[in-house]
């Protein structure tokens, strides 16, 4: 085991370097009696500093990494070492690491960092894009993504930077953001408890599902009047609960009715038009679909999310009014029946579309199936009540022409709306009235538990349809 070398062998820049840290910070108590002016001057001074000290720790890591001498005490990795001796622990550490690897491929962010524009607010961005998409980290890793990322970080603050480089990664890798959304999903939850102490809840949401339910509490959370003493959190809840209140009040919510809230995603010229290729004018009955060949040639189910995937790579990213690139389920979700306006604009910013929203299913709808036998999701095994389901096009609306009609609609839950979509499945009815879900190269949909028909409605689900 090496010995920990003395005082003398640090090479003395650093002894200048902690001297001045200690003269600056005795400078800076009579900081009280400074001006503004002055103040705003130090301030910045510090920032850049603070940015160039940090470059120098990632340069040491960098090269702690590269030795492996890291392993001699014992610690698992990297991140384990920087954690101990830091005492940041090992969520920090793990960060900075990441940091540190990203400078090392990125030489001209390094020298910015020390020099500006780049903040370490900006390289935490970039550590997080790359780190969820390889093909973003090699096209920035060049000379002219770096040139480009410089520039971008002179022009733009930490948020809105890391909002251009998610649209980056998107565009470029559209799989690796449906990976990162299906992950997301995969480790949703919502629970509920009941307490003496009142009632506690507690999730999370895929960063789609939360758009959306913070667009849903911002209409009912206006800019609060000069008298209001809420907090943020108090006005939050009252806002949820208003939103639960008028849902319970109004009668033709049963059924996912088109909703008074509504979430706007944007397409430019160019994705709308890859979209419609996907399977414009196409045939995509069980008999008739037939795979596609995606751009690295392996085999494409039509209708499916890697379709979609496929259409969006190398075109400007499907984004929603805070500039969140959406991932291809969600998009191939969209652009089916759910209650979204979609806004596709021109270069010139005319409209070439304004969505579906005459296109959607009606409340009769919902009522006629019911009337025909429908009590559930139609998903075999599937149990939530119809009142609480999305009707879908059986014959897709928007890659297949399908009508938006009684004959071609089939209720499911929000879960299996978003299967449908994310494996492309195909529907047939059958002439008992259930359902028959296969893959579109025939293989059956083995997703779900055997087929079961619920008789008798429950209670709560006639309560909530018409008299």
């Amino acid at each position: 085991m090496t010995s920990t070398p003395s005082r003398a062998l640090v090479p003395v820049e650093f002894d200048v370097l902690e001297a001045a840290v200690t003269a600056v910070f005795t400078v800076a108590a009579g900081a009280d009696q400074w001006d503004a002016g002055l103040r705003r001057v130090a301030m910045a001074r510090v920032r850049r500093q603070l940015d160039a000290m940090t470059a120098l720790h990632l340069k040491l890591v960098a090269a702690e990494q590269r030795a492996g001498t890291w392993g001699l005490r014992g610690d698992r990795d990297l991140a384990g070492f920087v954690g101990r001796e830091s005492h940041q622990g090992r969520g920090a550490a793990m960060a900075v690491v990441a940091q540190a690897a990203t400078l090392e491929a990125m030489p001209a962010v390094a020298n910015a960092l020390v020099d500006g524009p780049v903040t370490v607010t900006h390289v935490a961005q970039i550590a997080r894009a790359t780190a969820v998409s390889p093909k973003l980290a090699a096209e920035l890793a060049t000379s002219d993504g770096q040139a480009k990322v410089v520039e971008l970080a002179r022009r733009l603050d930490g948020s809105e930077f890391g909002r251009q480089l998610q649209a980056m990664g998107a565009s470029l890798d559209p799989a690796s953001r449906q990976r990162s959304h299906d992950e997301q999903r995969a480790n949703r939850f919502l629970n509920i408890s009941h307490t003496a102490g009142g009632t506690l809840v507690k999730g999370q949401l895929d960063s789609v599902a939360g758009y959306m339910f913070a667009k849903m509490i911002d209409a009912f959370n206006p800019r609060p009047a000069v008298d209001d003493e809420r907090s943020r959190g108090q006005r939050q809840a009252d806002a949820l609960m208003v939103a639960v209140d008028r849902m319970l009040a109004e009668k033709d919510a049963a059924g996912a009715m088109v909703a008074p809230v509504q979430a706007v995603i944007t397409l430019s010229e160019d994705t709308w038009a890859a979209l419609r290729a996907v399977r414009d004018g196409e045939d995509l009955t069980a008999a008739k679909a037939a795979p596609r060949r995606s751009r690295t040639g392996s085999a494409v189910p039509p209708g499916s999310t890697a379709e979609v995937v496929n259409a969006l790579t190398g075109v400007t990213p499907v984004v929603d009014e805070t500039g969140q690139a959406w991932p291809a389920s969600e998009v191939g979700r969209a652009l089916c029946d759910c209650a979204l306006t979609r806004a596709v604009v021109g270069a010139r910013g005319e409209p070439l579309d304004l969505g579906r929203e005459t296109r959607l299913f009606k409340r009769a709808h919902w009522v006629a199936l019911y009337a025909a036998g429908a009590r559930s999701c139609s998903m075999g095994g599937c149990g939530i009540p119809m009142a609480f389901t999305e009707l879908h096009h059986m014959t897709w609306w928007h890659q297949q022409g399908g009508r938006t009609d009684i004959a071609n609609c089939v209720p499911y839950c929000s879960f299996h709306h978003h299967e449908v979509h994310r494996w492309g499945l195909l529907a047939t009815r059958r002439a008992d009235g259930g359902y028959e879900h296969r893959h579109p190269d025939g293989r059956p949909y083995c997703g779900a538990l055997p087929e079961s028909r619920t008789e008798d409605p429950p209670r709560d689900l006639l309560a909530l349809l018409p008299a």
